[in-house]
């Protein structure tokens, strides 16, 4: 009686070939993602600027909930016309917002600029960039707070913020 003998070498390594394929393109798994700095989503309609009647304090918030993103909303914009028109999935996500204090006059911009990452210290720095105008802009006054709000994927680092103030100049 004769018997063959099966190789099966090229098979193992064919299977194995298609395993990995799958997980580095195919998966949505972060497997082989060892950089797992948050994810900045910006929201639409952001950063904006709300007018008001109220001196209001300057605000540095994580949002981790719709009774916080509420309150928050509520705190800058009493009248409702700031609004999230997506829908955020606090499972997933938190928000960083951020506002201004009140400003006599207009032309005042808030935006999250950066966010920097220190794993040593497990924080995250959020980087707030805060404009005025300079003295050659035209000035109206109108008292108004400016906004920011975005989104980033879960994480269990501590947040801090830090704040870059700069003055534009108009032409």
């Amino acid at each position: 009686m004769d018997k063959k003998k099966i190789n099966l070498i090229p098979l193992f390594i064919l299977v194995g070939l298609a395993i990995v394929i799958y997980f580095v393109f195919l998966s949505d798994n972060e497997i082989f993602n060892l950089d797992r700095a948050p994810e900045v989503r910006r929201l639409n309609g952001f950063p904006a600027v709300a007018y008001t009647d109220k001196e209001l304090e300057k605000q540095r918030r994580i949002i981790t909930s719709e009774e916080e993103l509420a309150e928050f909303l509520n705190y800058v914009d009493e009248s409702g016309y700031l609004i999230v028109r997506e829908d955020i999935d606090f499972n997933k996500e938190i928000l960083l917002g951020v506002s201004s204090s009140t400003e006599e006059m207009e032309g005042n911009k808030i935006k999250i600029r950066k966010l920097y990452e220190d794993r040593n210290n497990n924080t995250l720095l959020v980087s707030v960039r805060e404009i005025e105008p300079g003295e050659t802009c035209e000035v109206i006054l109108n008292k108004n707070v400016a906004v920011d709000l975005v989104a980033i994927n879960m994480t269990g680092m501590k947040i801090e913020f830090e704040r870059l103030k700069q003055v534009e100049e108009c032409e």
